[in-house]
């Protein structure tokens, strides 16, 4: 009988967001197109907070502008836009976050739900931003 857990997961739930097209940097407020390591509109794979922080800073998972492989970061909330939930069955994405020991979501409904919630909280920091 095969050992459940050193099955690979086919896929879990993630919340996902995109890199903003442009933002203000530095004391001069120059507009930056996208972010030093992503591309604008890039697909990032956001990570639970770990830290306790308001969810201000993100750990997530994306292809880097230059590079085009999978890189972990932690980037700025205000960086990030389009919240939403998704299954993620890519296995580059997947190993990466086994990978790396984050604690991540897996395909519970559990998981669901808390990714629910943070997007109801989130979505709505976003229209007091605007």
């Amino acid at each position: 009988m095969e050992d459940i857990q050193n099955q690979e997961q086919e896929w879990r739930w993630c919340l996902v967001g995109n890199v903003v097209q442009t933002h203000e940097y530095g004391e001069n407020h120059e507009t930056r197109i996208g972010t030093k390591h992503f591309s604008p509109g890039t697909k990032v794979y956001c990570m639970p907070g770990n830290w306790g922080d308001g969810y201000e800073n993100i750990v997530v998972i994306a292809k880097h502008r230059k590079s085009f492989k999978y890189i972990e970061i932690i980037m700025p909330r205000k960086h990030i836009e389009n919240f939403r939930m998704k299954k993620v069955f890519k296995p580059a994405v997947l190993r990466f976050m086994k990978k790396h020991d984050f604690r991540v979501w897996d395909d519970s409904d559990k998981s669901k739900e808390e990714i629910q919630h943070m997007l109801t909280w989130l979505n709505s920091k976003e229209e007091q931003q605007n």
